[in-house]
């Protein structure tokens, strides 16, 4: 036998190993991580484009788009939407049952929802938190792929409730005040669930993916 070969594996050749898989393990989880939220960030893209094409269908059967933001009241109650606008309750219940929360025999007689079908694992409260039996339906919300809710507000809401301002610098200030100036905007507070909250400024923070811009990265 060749007596290079004869003896076992020293510590130090142990470590040397050691730290060559720990360097890979790094390098790979570094990836993975990456690439999952790279696919988080391209689904919460598709999900705003499909609720788009729900909020616009609404809007043609209809006649007017969903009410904004979050409320704890079903119409034809009085709606009582948070302010400044939070969320997507008004628009999921809309969406999926009718503003009476009751599909078979719906608010506006022109409604031939459900307009969208979502995972039903991915419904929350306002803060995320678990749906209970005591929560209103108009206070479930849309939840992103961070598992944040969706923000919404109707161009006819933007005044009152806070809707984005256009930057002094875009082409389109000098006419128009808000993004999206006849239409809505959807909002999704990206991978760090926060936004910037000034009043009319939800929705620009440098990870925030809305329904007029990408994410800034």
């Amino acid at each position: 036998m060749n007596k290079r070969f004869a003896h076992g594996v020293t510590l130090l050749e142990l470590i040397v190993v050691l730290v060559i898989i720990a360097i890979l393990s790094t390098v790979a989880v570094g990836v993975y991580t990456k690439e999952v939220l790279r696919a988080k960030i391209t689904r919460t893209r598709a999900e705003i484009r499909t609720l788009e094409v729900a909020i616009n269908r609404y809007q043609i059967d209809t006649g007017q788009f969903p009410p904004s933001s979050t409320g704890t009241s079903l119409a034809p109650n009085p709606l009582n939407p948070v302010a400044p606008f939070r969320g997507s309750g008004y628009l999921q219940v809309a969406l999926r049952a009718s503003l009476n929360g009751n599909s078979s025999v719906p608010l506006n007689l022109r409604w031939i929802g459900p307009y969208i079908d979502w995972d039903e694992n991915r419904f929350g409260t306002l803060t995320a938190a678990p749906i209970t039996g005591s929560t209103s339906p108009a206070e479930i919300q849309f939840l992103d792929p961070f598992f944040t809710p969706y923000h919404y507000i109707r161009s006819e809401d933007y005044a009152t409730l806070g809707g984005t301002f256009l930057p002094l610098t875009n082409p389109y200030a000098a006419t128009e005040t808000y993004y999206n100036a006849s239409t809505f905007q959807l909002i999704s507070f990206g991978p760090n669930a926060t936004s910037n909250l000034t009043p009319n400024q939800l929705g620009t923070d440098n990870d925030d993916i809305t329904n007029w811009t990408g994410p800034m990265y």
